[in-house]
């Protein structure tokens, strides 16, 4: 697929019809779950595919937060704009973060564009289905494991 910069493709972002981002939109899909390598490599390689598509629309959604970004840059200027530009910096991050997970999950769920079988396993227009519904991914674990780390460091840093 690759990027507009990747294939030397020269588009003005203004040109383009304006986009809105989607911050009440309800995501119902994840990554694929492991499966066999076979099924694992050519999900895979769809997930780089929507990916690449992803990451386009949302940075056309959230062209505002990443004008805001640089409206304040340019008013601090480059180097303190490391500093006096935290709030711009994060909402931008986060817009894009959002905006990408909207736009796999729309993706994931185009079954017009996604017709194989080894992908309507895990999809459908509603979101997930069959063995990937019930799927458990790891995430969950993260907060168990970094309250015990912090137990851990703490009881450490007690000792000594």
């Amino acid at each position: 697929m690759g990027s507009y910069k990747s294939k030397n493709h020269k588009v003005d972002i203004n040109t383009l019809p304006v986009v809105e981002p989607e911050p009440d939109y309800v995501i119902k899909t994840r990554q694929p779950m492991p499966s066999n390598w076979q099924l694992n490599i050519l999900r895979g390689k769809r997930e780089d595919e929507l990916r690449g598509l992803s990451y386009a629309y949302a940075r056309r959604k959230c062209h505002k937060a990443v004008n805001d970004l640089l409206q304040c840059e340019k008013n601090y200027g480059s180097f303190w704009a490391a500093f006096d530009c935290q709030a711009e910096n994060h909402d931008m991050k986060e817009c894009l973060a959002h905006e990408f997970e909207v736009e796999m999950d729309k993706l994931r769920r185009n079954m017009k564009m996604n017709t194989e079988w080894w992908w309507k396993d895990l999809y459908d227009e509603n979101g997930e289905v069959g063995e990937q519904a019930k799927w458990k991914d790891e995430y969950w674990l993260l907060p168990i494991i970094r309250s015990y780390k912090d137990l851990f460091y703490s009881m450490i840093s007690q000792n000594n």
